[in-house]
Parts: C-alpha cells; structure tokens; sequence
C-alpha cells in the first residue's frame, strides 16, 4: 500500500511546535493519538492501511517525537491543544479521533473543545478505571518509583506489565526502550497529568460529550472499564475485545486491530 505522507508543523497555543504528516485524501478524516511516551510512529500498520481510502493524519504531542518539549503546562488539556491547534490549521471536519493510552484522555478533551469538527472518538486500551479512582497515596506510590529513576523504572514497568509473556520479545524490547528513554521531566510531569485528569476533569468531559465513543480494548483488561461504562447514559459507548495482545493491539495485533477499527 502507498504509505507516502507529507509533513508539516504548527504552533500549539502555547508556541511549542507540533509535528505531523498526512496520507491520502478522502473523508472522514482519521487522526491518531499516541500515547505516554509514544510517538506517530507507533501508529505506522494504520496509516498504511487506512490511507488507501480516506485522510489519516498522525502527530507528535508537545515532548514526544520531533515536536518541541518547551513546555511548562503539561496537562491533557494542553495536549488536547496541540490537537486542536492542527486541525484548525488544516480546517479538518468529520473527525475521527483514535487516542491510545493517554491519548484516549487527550481526544476525549479535544472532542469536547471541538464538538462540531468530531464525528466519533475512538480509544484504544483507555480509561482504565484507577485512572478515576486512585487515592493520592495510591496514586504516589506508583509515581515515585518513575521519580527516583525514570529511566529503569520505565523500561521494567512497559517490558514487564504492559505486554504479555508470550508477546514478541523484538517488540518489547523496542517499546520499552523507546518509552525509557524519553524526557524524564515531561514524562513525569504527563503521567501525573493523567492522575489529575481523572480526579479532577474526567467525568465532567464524558458528560459534555457530544460524539459515540468506542474502545478496543486488550480483553485482559476488559473488567476495568466500569468508570467508563457507569457514565455511558450521556453518551453512546461500544466496546470491542482483542484477544492475545497486550497494550499496544495497534502493533501486537495490527490485522484484526485495523479491522475492528474499520468497522468502527
């Protein structure tokens, strides 16, 4: 398939250049979001494939990949900005919005900036419940290990909890390396970003949405979504299960991930 893409940068709101490329042509549009310490590159087997038949664009979030780290605010609604400051820039309209991970906050903030440019909001292995629900010792406890080393800390909690044990070892060792040796500054600061989402913003901007809402999820963590399903009267909600994959079923699993996400 023709992965050919131009690419271009656009100033978020707060100056930090943003990064991204776009393939193909046709409506709707497709944007991916990556999450934690990912990149657009993680979204690659999607834009191949979605490409042949309409828009997908990929970006890189403030400190992730080749947009500027410049950041002093490094909340999800920031992120959410930086989206929001590319769509504007290319005037897309009928969004689909696929956020992995963080990214399934990021999109969520987006969509309720930008209800009439979204059409629906995809999340990938999101909104796990202790996002909402961690206490703030809780929440502590696990932060503070990624405080005092970032670097080890990382690399042993993507290799050993976000995969399976019969994941392709290439692939874990490529992710957790990738994710470790990112900026520890803006990633501590995006991960207790999250936390503060959840308590503070979650369940508010699920009951101002205006799109569907649609998850993939890996089918190990498909007891922990009840947050998300309790807030599904004010807005319509399917879940879809991957089997065999842990978090990243875009890249464990991209033949059956890309086509759920087709008949999504």
């Amino acid at each position: 398939m023709d992965s050919s893409y131009s690419e271009s940068t656009v100033l978020s709101t707060d100056g930090v250049p943003i990064y991204y490329r776009i393939y193909g042509a046709g409506a709707p549009t497709v944007l991916f979001v990556h999450g934690w310490s990912g990149d657009q590159t993680y979204w690659k087997a999607q834009a191949q494939y979605f490409s042949s038949h309409t828009t997908v664009v990929t970006l890189d979030l403030a400190g992730h990949g080749n947009s500027g780290n410049q950041r002093h605010d490094w909340s999800v609604s920031a992120f959410a900005q930086d989206i929001v400051s590319v769509v504007e820039a290319l005037d897309l309209t009928q969004l689909i919005l696929i956020g992995h991970s963080m990214g399934g906050p990021v999109v969520l903030e987006t969509a309720c900036h930008i209800p009439s440019r979204v059409s629906a909001i995809v999340g990938v292995d999101t909104f796990p419940d202790k996002w909402f629900t961690f206490d703030d010792l809780l929440r502590n406890q696990f932060l503070e290990p990624f405080r005092k080393n970032f670097v080890e800390t990382t690399y042993k909690w993507v290799s050993q909890q976000l995969f399976l044990p019969t994941s392709n070892s290439n692939l874990v060792q490529r992710i957790a390396s990738d994710m470790s040796s990112s900026d520890p500054k803006s990633g501590i600061a995006s991960m207790e970003s999250i936390y503060e989402w959840g308590k503070n913003e979650g369940l508010r901007s699920f009951r101002k949405l205006c799109s569907p809402v649609f998850i993939i999820q890996a089918k190990r963590n498909e007891n922990n979504l009840q947050v998300v399903s309790s807030l599904s009267t004010f807005f319509q909600l399917e879940v879809y299960l991957m089997s065999e994959v842990g978090h990243f079923p875009m890249m464990e699993d991209a033949e059956t991930f890309n086509r759920i996400l087709h008949q999504v």
